[in-house]
């Protein structure tokens, strides 16, 4: 029997290095169910890494939820079903939190939730609820950006008096002192005085997995079998209907063929 204490490190620290490739995913989702007999302590690693990684891990284990539930189902393990349905609100709670330093991550959760209700996972009743709150978490999407600047929700009305104080001097009991501003870095968030500003290097690391998901969804809307009926069927569901001006197309390029016919053998 494995050590339990060496498959938590271990899934652990697959968690934490998942990225926007299948492959990625695919290792964490079989590892997990390699150890099922552990279940309650593997999705407790889920949790945890949630709740203490930067807001693109969160992201990316978001986004493994699907495959992992996706693949539970296939080999039927339900207790991982079970515990993601349980724990679901504290999931969503963790990849966007209600503070608004996971905003960007808001566009993902919306992503996945419908993916797990088509899988049974959720209720139709609980992904209504989910994206209900999510709205009140949303912020202006730019913020993302590299170095830009957005208010606490939680302390967004006092922040400019806040930093006010924090650079100027203040007097009591006869003695000034010198406030300096308080820095506390959160999620690859960076909080000053009630003001959050994203690290760069977690919004280069964001755009580059964005991108790969991107690329990805393109290749699977353009993916066909290898049966040539199969590529036939596809063309012929998603061609329009044959009209007049197809006719006439068909007579010009006809007649633009036989002219380089004759130039040809002239």
């Amino acid at each position: 029997m494995a050590d339990p204490f060496e498959v938590r490190l271990r899934f652990t620290n697959t968690l934490q290095h998942l990225s926007a490739s299948t492959t990625s995913s695919q290792k964490a989702a079989l590892y997990a169910l390699k150890y099922r007999d552990m279940d309650e302590d593997l999705h407790s690693c889920i949790l945890e890494q949630l709740e203490r990684n930067n807001m693109n891990n969160r992201a990316n284990i978001m986004y493994f939820l699907e495959p992992f539930c996706d693949l539970a189902q296939k080999e039927g393990a339900a207790s991982f079903l079970d515990m993601v349905r349980r724990d679901i609100v504290r999931i969503v709670d963790a990849v966007a939190p209600r503070d608004g330093s996971g905003a960007a991550n808001v566009k993902v959760v919306r992503r996945v939730l419908p993916g797990l209700e088509s899988r049974g996972v959720l209720a139709r009743e609980t992904v209504v609820g989910l994206e209900e709150g999510l709205r009140e978490r949303e912020v202006h999407p730019d913020h993302i950006g590299a170095g830009d600047v957005m208010g606490d929700e939680e302390g967004g009305g006092d922040a400019g008096d806040e930093s006010q104080t924090a650079k100027g001097t203040s007097q009591e009991n006869g003695v000034e002192e010198r406030t300096t501003p308080t820095k506390r870095t959160e999620g690859g968030v960076e909080k000053r005085n009630g003001i959050m500003r994203v690290d760069k290097k977690v919004v280069e690391q964001r755009i580059e997995e964005d991108r790969e998901r991107n690329k990805r969804l393109r290749e699977s809307m353009w993916a066909v079998g290898g049966e040539d009926e199969e590529e036939l069927d596809k063309m012929w569901e998603e061609g329009s209907d044959v009209n007049e001006d197809d006719f006439v197309m068909a007579e010009e390029e006809a007649a633009e063929r036989k002219q380089a016919a004759f130039f040809d053998s002239t």
